[in-house]
Order: C-alpha cells, then structure tokens, then sequence
C-alpha cells in the first residue's frame, strides 16, 4: 500500500505544482522556517519562552529523526530504488536514509509549538506542516510511511518540550467531600 500511495502521489506532477512543492520542500531543509519565526516571536516578551521551547521541539525532532532514527533504519529511499522509477525533481536528492522524514519531524514539532504560541493562526502553521510533509512524496525522495513516522517524531517531540502531560492527569477526578487536608 506504502508504494501504491507512493506512486499515486508522485505521478500526478502539473508544471506549476513542480514549483510549488519544491519552493515548500526547500523551506523545510534546516528547519529554517521555523527557527524564523522562533526567532521573531523572541522579539515579543511575553512569547519568549514559548518562542524557545518551539525552537527546543523543532531542534530535538531534527536531532532524533535524522540523527538517531535514520541511521538505526536505513530505509533506502524511493529515489534511489530502480524499481520505482519514481519522478524525482531535486537535482540532489539526499543520500541519507529515506525513514522517519526529517521534514514532516521538524514540521509537525513546528506546528504544534508555533501553534501553541499564536492559537489563532494554528490552522495556517498546520497547513503549512502538512504542505511540507506531502512535498516530500511529490518531490520523489520519501515513501508515505517515513511521514507518518517523522510526523510522529515530531509530534513527540513537541509534546516533551511543550510540557506535555501523563494521559492519567487529563481527566481530573472530583474533589472528595468533607474537610479533608491534602498536605
């Protein structure tokens, strides 16, 4: 299913969308964009923090993805397989491992920490994010599978940095009655 996705993705190329998706997949090498906008929101005192620990998740994805995971995986990625003959339109796909994406790693942890710090515009950093991540199968040098996996990096990632809670803490459960002291 992984390579039926995959090529179903990556033959549907419009001469405009080529562009499109190579400006979006080139904004995702290094992180860049969201250092960007960790780096202006530091301007603003009262998102600092949060403007940090965004950085901090998108730093730390980039870190587990493309350093530790991919190394430890070695999936060869679709445009260096033969047998995909896939449509590849950067003129230097990477050579490092194909699994976890390191693009949809850095842009979910982008998402969710850019999104937490301007709630109002999470829907742009999500679309923006999800954009990214399906560039790298239209460009030719990811399977589906590596975005789901980068995107699950990612989001762990974020959830780390961003103070994420134990699943038991969610649901708080009711006071007890009486006068009752909790040291």
């Amino acid at each position: 299913m992984d390579v039926a996705l995959f090529s179903a993705i990556n033959a549907a190329h419009t001469p405009a969308l080529d562009v499109v998706m190579l400006g979006v997949s080139w904004l995702g090498y290094f992180p860049g964009i969201w250092f960007l906008l960790g780096a202006a929101a530091l301007g603003w005192p009262r998102g600092r923090a949060a403007a940090f620990r965004m950085c901090l998740a998108v730093a730390l994805a980039y870190v587990m993805a493309s350093g530790v995971i991919k190394p430890i995986v070695g999936r060869v990625r679709p445009s260096y397989t033969p047998a995909m003959a896939p449509r590849v339109l950067e003129a230097q796909p990477p050579w490092s491992a194909s699994f976890p994406s390191g693009h949809a790693a850095t842009a979910v942890a982008g998402a969710m920490a850019a999104a937490r710090l301007l709630p109002r515009a999470g829907w742009v950093f999500w679309a923006l994010a999800t954009l990214m991540a399906y560039s790298r199968v239209y460009v030719g040098v990811h399977y589906p599978t590596d975005l789901l996996g980068g995107a699950l990096v990612g989001a762990l990632c974020a959830w780390l940095v961003l103070g994420g809670r134990h699943p038991s803490t969610w649901v708080r459960a009711p006071a007890p009655a009486g006068d009752v002291h909790v040291p």
